[in-house]
């Protein structure tokens, strides 16, 4: 699947494809939302939950990798140094 046919999907389709064929990454929190990042195929997908609720308010697709900046924190490599 390529960034454009997922983009071109419906939300409940963009939801399925990411059950299916998306591998979990990790996730983040902000003061509203809970996001959650998936990597399917070449490119990746954030899903912003808003935390109260559960309730999906967004799903963003990208295949910049300047964009994973926010998790790289959260990230632990330290099993990979050794």
């Amino acid at each position: 699947m390529t960034l454009h046919h997922f983009k071109a999907l419906a939300q409940d389709k963009q939801r399925r494809a990411l059950l299916q064929r998306g591998a979990f990454v990790a996730d983040r929190t902000t003061d509203a939302f809970c996001v959650y990042l998936f990597q399917i195929d070449k490119f990746y997908v954030e899903i912003f939950f808003i935390r109260e609720s559960d309730e999906i308010v967004w799903i963003k697709s990208f295949e910049c990798v300047d964009e994973l900046e926010p998790y790289l924190t959260n990230i632990n490599i330290s099993s990979l140094l050794n």
